[in-house]
């Protein structure tokens, strides 16, 4: 796949990791900020990007499809390495952690 010619909104991607980490689209809407039609209009929109269901909803709440608990596998490794990137980065910029770097 080429990555370059790939446009996809890492926003969506936020969203659905928030519901499946949740169960809850009223939930997920409260952790994010949003409206719950907001975080629904999301969830929809990235099923149509990638052209499959992503949630049943249920009386508790929602689940994944098979299809989407693959997603989510990918999504929360990617979300969590990126949490561990902002926390280097910020260590290293408060001089908490990293190293010096003296040119000479």
């Amino acid at each position: 796949m080429d990555i370059i010619n790939h446009n996809f909104d890492l926003n969506l991607y936020k969203v659905f990791y928030t519901v499946a980490q949740t169960k809850s689209i009223s939930k997920a809407a409260e952790l994010l900020y949003v409206s719950q039609p907001a975080v629904s209009y999301s969830i929809k929109t990235l099923e149509e990007t990638l052209g499959g269901k992503l949630l049943y909803r249920n009386p508790k709440g929602v689940e994944l499809t098979p299809e989407a608990e693959k997603l989510y596998d990918s999504v929360k490794s990617c979300y969590q390495s990126l949490l561990v990137g902002e926390k280097l980065f910020t260590e290293d910029t408060n001089l908490t952690h990293g190293e010096i770097y003296i040119r000479l």
